[in-house]
């Protein structure tokens, strides 16, 4: 089933500002996801991408909430200075800093908002004048049905809070509750200070989610698909800075 899924969810979103991006997917989900559920998550994938206005006041929406938690970022398309660097030209301490920023807008589109642009690559950002974080990203954004997002909140703060009510509250409600020990060693363990991140190993315990999942015979919500790809983007620009990241640092910062 996964091999037809994928094919023609291909076939779908060919020719799309984001059909690259089926490529970050686990294959396992495919097999976990509903048809009806993979397709209407497609469906949406492909009216964002097709309409530049509303893409660019979701971008201008979700700049603006970012900035009231914090997280400064310019986002869009501006013409290009000479002083504008990629990210993997930067020092270290501007890596860092650059690292943590992309954390905050990860966590920051969960908590702030029912948007999310999901390209998070490295080639979608770039550092201007005075250390500015350049985001340009492709029209790829996802809103977040409310179940979802709320069990994923509630996920997070759960496991970021020590909080084993919230987490196992997160867990129900996204139909992961027979799946946590595996979710867990995909969260990570310790304090979560001193994260490196390794887009080999995310995949790995991604598809061990699903695998369980699957196993299990829970069919999964169809902004996992959205979900899956938002973090793989997210291990791929960290992994490229090449250094660890205080990812709980990035989680409180953006909570209000």
């Amino acid at each position: 089933m996964a091999k037809g899924a994928l094919s023609m969810l291909r076939r779908a979103a060919k020719g799309t500002s984001w059909s690259q991006f089926l490529d970050y997917a686990s294959p396992a989900l495919f097999d976990v996801m509903p048809m009806r559920a993979l397709f209407a998550q497609g469906r949406e994938f492909i009216s964002n991408g097709s309409d530049a206005g509303r893409f660019a006041r979701t971008c201008d929406e979700i700049a603006l909430l970012l900035a009231e938690r914090g997280v400064a970022v310019q986002i869009g398309a501006p013409v290009p200075s000479d002083e504008e660097q990629r990210l993997t030209e930067l020092p270290e301490s501007s890596r860092r800093r650059v690292g943590q920023h992309v954390l905050e807008i990860y966590f920051g589109q969960v908590f702030a908002g029912d948007h999310a642009v999901l390209d998070l690559r490295a080639d979608a950002f770039a550092t201007g004048d005075a250390d500015v974080l350049l985001w340009r990203p492709r029209a790829f954004y996802v809103q977040w049905q409310p179940d979802f997002l709320d069990g994923l909140r509630a996920l997070y703060a759960g496991f970021y809070k020590d909080d084993t009510a919230q987490f196992e509250r997160g867990l129900a409600q996204l139909g992961l509750e027979d799946s946590g020990e595996v979710l867990l060693s995909h969260l990570g363990s310790g304090d979560q200070r001193k994260v490196r991140f390794e887009t080999s190993a995310f995949h790995s315990s991604f598809h061990e989610t699903f695998l369980s999942c699957r196993d299990k015979g829970v069919a999964l919500h169809r902004n996992f698909l959205a979900l899956g790809i938002y973090l793989v983007c997210l291990y791929e620009v960290l992994e490229s800075l090449g250094l660890e990241f205080d990812v709980r640092d990035a989680f409180e910062r953006i909570q209000v």
